[in-house]
Order: structure tokens, then C-alpha cells, then sequence
């Protein structure tokens, strides 16, 4: 069916009645409120310069970005010859360990044969390939082993004089006949300088121990805990600890510059005796003469120093002239996943006795980028990324999609024969410290995330059509739409994207008769024209009348742009966070939302929505206040979701969480969502089976094949099947199925009334975790 067809019959008021089209117990209120007759923003933002992958970026990944272009284009023209001279023979540590006698040179077989009559060079074999990546992870298992043994040891030694020592307190209580509750069982006592009224969590209180542990044994390592736990004030806290221990400085601090007042407000909270310096802005010259003159760098009045990643990269030379660094934190450390990028690079070039990363997801993609961070932290120990890539090179786990993915049954067998996964696990044990929510925040109230699957409307299935046979740009233009000549039919995975969205993000028609575009002229058309906005519609009408805050995401500010005009005609208020946002204005709207009362329903006058693109609105951004989050396109990277959701499920959220993912069935979606599904399964074969959870140790049973085999269970059944029939026909949810998801009450029951995993319509994916998690603890 054309477009134009779908356009003139089901889209104008004059050939189908508006009532025929938009019931008003689907669509609101009766008396069919409009919005104001100005054209939408929709189409005049759709002719903006905007990358063609349609994804939000920040300023400040914008010029990462142009630089690493730059790089890239740098590296092409150089010669082969001079791109060799950089590359090593062996690696560093091996060759050092081989020069000391450390590890053996090569493998017996490779050892020369030597007769009576002297060495018989036709019985020589050389040291293979294999020989020396097997010398390579052998050295790297015996120097993990030696790490994880003396950070144990020293955090099971203050632990026994922390028992000893609230022993001899609670003997002295009892003979003085007072309260004998000793208090905390954290095994690290919280740095006194500590701002009034800041109190550590016992697990934070370890996770500063750790680092200190890790510092004063010269080690670098990756505070990993799951976004919402506080690595920000753990950080402080080892800063404020090495300043009583009489540790000069100079300490240094990168951040996006998303968080840069985020650090800032928490520095002035927790640790206000300590001078600091925000560098950035364009007076920061002023300050080599003043604050932060390098020649007063050891002097304990000299200021911590918080910059962004543009202004380290920028004046990576200036802040070489600190000299070195005595800790180096970069926050948001994941974006170090690429070793070539500039970031690193310039980073790298910062010379510092301890390096910290802190990252909620030290894996996102591949095990690549895991040894990219290990390698910024520990450049003598993680300097052979072709050695790790022998080793550990699981990629797209069951992602039938790809042509090199790796199944479950190949990593099975890798474990079964060699043991694998448990040697990646022993060799990351040392550097890496992870704890999640789950675990350490008994009193958090509990999230629940489900997939609510939609169909396509006729014109977005009209649309599907053209995309496939490359005639969309025909076919808008025959409709009237203005400025099609932007639109490309290149990248059919993208438009098919847009229109799993909504298809007014290829241009929005005009209606003849008013002159004025159709969602100005009829609202209604705005959800009508969209499956997932009809669902969207049917939901946030809900959620309203329940007296919820809402977070609504999305990869695309085209897109937010017709939510926008959404919630407008709805008379809704809402705030919203995209990459144009100053940081200032950030934090005024997150002030705002906050602020918000919810308890009183009579004379709502609520922000009752707050819109925030995907990227953008994944750092720094504390919504505890919103209970509802609303995925309305994924991200090709489960992480960057998961960010999103914990935006509002995190320490001062006082009611249960409900998140709520919008998939089109038979589209891009799914095979988005199954990308996702085989990156979270990299993510549990490698940081959750490894049980991160104590320095040093595992702290529950043993990784055996079953555990593994539970880690890479698929989190969705039958994907490619979910909302059809079975002679394939597109069903929609009923109102049984859509109440039982809305009523919070029954979301989160357990046991036997707890609501079924799966169903029609909706899969609640959280459950599978929860069995992974106690497939673990067994």
C-alpha cells in the first residue's frame, strides 16, 4: 500500500471522520483537546545537521570525536615501515621476566636437542606462537595470584584487629553495665577530616580500604560497583584518608563534564577542609600563576583537581608539568574502551604513581575494551592486547547475526578443557572490585524491568515497505512532505529505526484543508500514526491517574521533539535533558523535578515527565524522585540503558521502581534487543561469575560449568515470536494483560501470585537475573 494512500484515507479528517480514527477511551479526553495550531517542531528539526546514526552526543564526545578522526587519518598516511617500528617483538613484561628467570623461556618441546656430537639444528624447534602466549598468561596468573594474596591478606589482618579491637570495646561496655552495641562491622574506620554528619556505607567504608590497599602496594585497579553506589564519595574518602596519613599530593580528578558540578557539590559536602580547584572555563591560565602553581605542588594547602575530558586532552601539557601525579581517578572510565582514542592517549601521557578508574560497566561491548582499562591502569602487567585476544576472544556470544559470533556450547567446551573463564576471572580478581545493589542495599526498594512488545500502525507499515524496496523518498515527496531531498535511503537500519519511532520523523504532511501539518491539525494523529506512541499514550494516561513521575529515554532528539509536542497537547508538564543542555540548566531541571510533591492528587499541577535522551542523560543525573522509567528506543548497548534506569532506582529512592522497554514487533528492535541480550551474557560470563564482590576472593561457592551455563542463559525466550500468532498474524495487549503490568501492586508481588515471567504481549526480563544471581550463591 502506498504511503500516499495511508495518508489520504486513514490521516484526512475530511475522508475519515477524526472520532473514527481516535476513540476517546483509547486517546483522553472527550472534548478532544488540541494543541496550539503552530506547525510541529518536528519537521524544521528534521532538516538540522544531525549525524546520520540519529544518536545524542554531547559537545564533549563531539570533539573527542573530531580528534580521533583527525588520528585516524593521521595513521593512514603514515607508512607501513613506521607504523612496525611500533609495534613490539615480545611484550614488555615477558621479555623482563624471561631477562630475571621468572617464567621459563619456552615450553619443553621447544627446548634444542642437543646429541654427543653437539647441537643438530634439524631437530631444533623453535618456540611457537602458542608456547609464548601460554608463557604470557601463565606470568599473568602467577603475578595475579601474588596480588590477590597480599590484598587479602591485608584486608583479613585489619579485619581480625578491627574484631580484636570491638572485642575489647564490648568487654569494657559490659563492665561499665552500658549499651553493649559495638556498632559497625566494616573492617576500615572512616577518615575523621570527613565533612559534619557524612557517614560511609560498611561496603563503601571497604571499597576505600581496597583502593588505599591497592595504593600503598603501588597497584593500580577498577572501582567497578554498579552505578547509584556512591563511587564519587568512596573516592573522597581515600583522598581525605591519604591526607591524614601526611600524603602530598598533587591528586587529579577527570570527569565528563556532565558531572563536573556533581564533583564538585560532593567535595564541598564530604570533604570541605580540603582546598579545590575546578579546571575549566576560559580563565584556567590564571590559575598556573595562582592556585595551582606546579611549584607548590607538594604542599598540603595544595587544591585537589577536578577537569573535564576535553580540557585534558586540550592542555595535556600544561598538567604534565604537575610532575607526577600521586593519584589519578578518572571517572566514567568505560570511555577508555578504545586503547587508541585520544582520551587515552593523552591521559597516559600524565605521569602518575596510582591510576583509579571508576566505571558502573567495565564491560560493554567486548573483552577488547576490559583490557584497554586494565591496560591505563596496569601498563606493565596488561601491555600485550594480542596475547589476551588469543585467550579471551569471545565475541557477539549467540548472536546468530554475525558470522564469527561465539556460541555457548565453544565457550563451555573452553571452560571444560582449559578452564578459561575461571583464569580470566583469577587474572582480574586483584584489579577489580565490583558490588551491586542488589547485594549491599538491603533497604533500596526492589526494580522491576519488563519488554511491552507493540505493533506497527498502516502508515508506519506502509513506510516499512518502502524502506525495503528503497522508494521512501519517492513516496514522501508524492505526499507532499517538504524538504525530502534530506532524507537518505543509504542506511536502511537506521530508517527502519526512525520508523519503528515514529514515521513523522521523516517529515511531517500537511493537511490541505487547514494548511496546517497533521499533528498540529489533529493531535490525535500524533499517537495514531505510531504503535509505540499509541502504547506510550495508553500508558502515561495511567501512570498519570496513579500519580507517578515519569523518565522517558531516547536515542533520538528528533524524537523527543514529538513527545515533546505530546505532552503539550496533553497539558502535561515535564522537564527535559538532551546533549544541548548546559550543565548549569541541568541541574535547575533536575532541581525542579525533584523538588516535586507527589502525595496530593487534587489540583495536580506536577512535572510529571521528565524527557532525557539516552547519552546525554546517562551521567550525573540523579531523578530519584521519578518510580517509572520508560525505555523508548534501545541502545545497541545494554549498558547505556542501563544508566537510564538507574537515574532513578539508587540510594534516596523510597518506592519500587517499574521500567518499562518498548519493542516493535518484527523490527529492528528485536535484533537490537538481541544484540543487547548476547552483550549482557559477555557481561555475566566475565564480571558476574567472577564474584567481584570481595578484594582479593570469591565470596560464594565455586565456578563450575553449571554456573556458567546458568550465566549465558537467553534473558528473552523465543524473541522473533513474541506478539504473533502462530500463523504469524500481529495481536495486541489486551486490558487484562495491560492492567496486570500497570497495577503496581501486582507487579511486584512474589510466589505464587507473583506475575508470570512471561506473557502475550510483555516478558519481565529481571527475574532471569535474580535466578543467575542464586545459581551463583549456591
Amino acid at each position: 500500500m502506498l504511503v500516499k494512500e495511508i495518508v489520504d484515507g486513514e490521516l484526512r479528517k475530511d475522508i475519515l471522520p477524526i472520532e473514527d480514527i481516535v476513540k476517546p477511551s483509547q486517546c483522553g479526553d472527550e472534548n478532544g483537546t488540541e494543541r496550539c495550531d503552530e506547525p510541529s517542531k518536528v519537521v524544521s528539526e528534521q532538516t538540522s545537521s544531525e549525524p546520520e546514526n540519529a544518536e545524542e552526543i554531547d559537545d564533549e564526545e563531539e570533539f573527542i570525536q573530531c580528534l580521533e578522526k583527525e588520528e585516524e587519518e593521521n595513521k593512514k598516511n603514515m607508512s607501513g615501515k613506521a607504523l612496525a617500528q611500533d609495534k613490539e617483538e615480545a611484550p614488555t613484561l615477558l621479555r623482563a621476566a624471561l631477562k630475571k628467570g621468572e617464567c621459563a623461556e619456552q615450553s619443553p618441546k621447544a627446548k634444542r636437542q642437543k646429541t654427543e656430537e653437539g647441537t643438530d639444528e634439524n631437530v631444533i624447534e623453535e618456540p611457537t606462537a602458542v608456547n609464548a602466549r601460554e608463557n604470557q598468561l601463565d606470568f599473568l596468573l602467577s603475578k595475579a595470584s601474588e596480588y590477590s594474596n597480599f590484598i587479602a591478606t591485608d584486608l583479613e589482618e585489619l579485619q581480625q584487629a578491627k574484631a580484636k579491637e570491638a572485642e575489647q570495646t564490648l568487654k569494657k561496655k559490659k563492665r561499665k553495665g552500658g549499651d553493649v552495641n559495638v556498632g559497625s562491622t566494616a573492617i576500615f574506620t572512616q577518615p575523621k577530616n570527613l565533612g559534619k554528619g557524612c557517614v560511609l556505607k560498611d561496603y563503601q567504608l571497604e571499597g576505600v580500604r581496597w583502593i588505599v590497599s591497592l595504593y600503598e602496594n603501588g597497584v593500580s585497579g577498577i572501582l567497578a560497583d554498579e552505578m547509584g553506589l556512591g563511587k564519587t564519595i568512596q573516592v573522597i574518602s581515600v583522598i581525605a584518608h591519604l591526607r591524614t596519613m601526611k600524603v602530598p599530593g598533587p591528586f587529579l580528578i577527570v570527569v565528563p563534564l556532565a558531572t563536573l558540578p556533581n564533583w564538585i557539590r560532593e567535595f564541598k559536602k564530604w570533604l570541605p577542609s580540603q582546598p579545590l580547584c575546578r579546571y575549566h572555563g576560559n580563565d584556567r591560565h590564571l590559575l598556573w600563576k595562582g592556585k595551582i602553581n606546579p611549584r607548590q605542588r607538594k604542599s598540603p594547602t595544595f587544591p585537589i583537581i577536578i577537569t573535564s575530558y576535553e580540557i585534558s586532552i586540550r592542555d595535556k601539557s600544561k598538567l604534565q608539568k604537575l610532575g607526577e601525579i600521586t593519584l589519578l581517578v578518572v571517572d566514567e572510565g568505560h570511555r577508555l574502551k578504545n586503547h587508541r582514542c585520544t582520551l587515552i592517549s593523552s591521559l597516559k601521557q600524565i605521569q602518575a604513581s596510582n591510576r583509579l578508574l571508576l566505571s558502573g560497566t567495565p564491560i560493554q561491548n567486548n573483552l577488547d575494551e576490559l583490557w584497554s582499562l586494565l591496560n591505563f591502569v596496569n601498563p606493565a602487567i596488561f601491555d600485550d592486547l594480542s596475547v589476551f585476544q588469543s585467550w579471551f576472544g569471545f565475541r557477539d556470544i549467540d548472536f546468530r547475526s554475525k558470522k564469527n559470533y561465539t556460541s555457548q556450547e565453544q565457550i563451555l567446551l573452553e571452560q571444560r578443557n582449559n578452564n578459561t573463564i575461571s583464569k580470566l576471572h583469577d587474572i582480574l580478581r586483584p584489579f577489580l572490585l565490583r558490588r551491586v545493589k542488589r547485594d549491599v542495599l538491603k533497604d533500596l526498594p526492589p526494580k522491576r524491568e519488563l519488554v511491552v512488545y507493540a505493533s506497527m500502525s498502516k502508515l508506519q507499515s506502509g513506510y516499512h515497505s518502502c524502506i525495503e524496496e528503497e522508494t521512501l523518498k519517492e513516496t514522501l515527496k508524492s505526499t507532499g512532505i517538504e524538504n525530502v531531498k534530506n532524507v537518505s535511503e543509504i542506511n536502511k537500519q537506521m530508517n527502519h529505526r526512525k520508523n519503528c519511532n515514529h514515521p513523522f520523523l521523516f517529515g511531517e504532511p500537511l493537511d490541505p484543508t487547514t494548511g496546517l501539518y497533521y499533528g498540529s491539525a489533529f493531535p490525535e494523529l500524533l499517537v495514531r500514526a505510531s504503535g509505540k506512541f499509541a502504547l506510550l499514550d495508553r500508558m502515561l494516561l495511567r501512570l498519570y491517574k496513579d500519580n507517578h513521575q515519569v523518565l522517558i529515554f531516547s536515542q533520538m532528539t528528533q524524537l523527543l521533539n514529538v513527545i515533546e509536542d505530546y505532552l503539550n497537547w496533553r497539558q502535561w508538564k515535564f522537564c527535559r535533558i538532551d546533549g544541548s543542555t548546559q550543565v548549569d540548566e541541568r541541574q535547575r531541571q533536575m532541581d525542579v523535578f525533584n523538588n516535586q510533591k507527589t502525595d496530593n492528587v487534587a489540583d495536580d499541577d506536577r512535572f510529571f515527565v521528565f524527557l532525557l535522551s539516552t547519552r546525554a542523560g546517562g551521567l550525573g543525573i540523579n531523578l530519584a524522585t521519578a518510580d517509572t522509567c520508560i525505555i523508548f528506543d534501545s541502545d545497541w548497548n545494554p549498558h547505556q540503558d542501563s544508566q537510564a534506569m538507574d537515574r532513578c532506582h539508587r540510594i534516596g529512592q523510597t518506592r519500587p521502581v517499574a521500567v518499562y522497554r518498548l519493542l516493535v514487533i518484527g523490527s529492528v528492535d528485536i535484533e537490537m534487543m538481541e544484540k543487547q541480550i548476547s552483550k549482557k551474557k559477555l557481561e555475566r560470563m566475565a564480571i558476574v561469575g567472577g564474584d567481584f564482590r570481595k578484594a582479593g576472593l570469591r565470596s560464594r561457592g565455586n565456578f563450575d560449568n553449571q554456573t556458567l551455563k546458568c550465566l549465558l542463559t537467553d534473558d528473552i525466550k523465543d524473541l522473533q515470536t513474541k506478539g504473533l500468532t502462530d500463523n504469524g498474524a500481529v495481536i495486541q495487549i489486551d486490558d487484562q494483560e495491560f492492567d496486570a503490568i500497570m497495577d503496581r501492586s501486582n507487579l511486584f508481588k512474589e510466589g505464587d501470585d507473583a506475575l508470570p515471567k512471561e506473557g502475550k504481549m510483555y516478558d519481565i526480563i529481571d527475574s532471569v537475573q535474580e535466578g543467575l544471581l542464586g545459581a551463583i550463591e549456591g
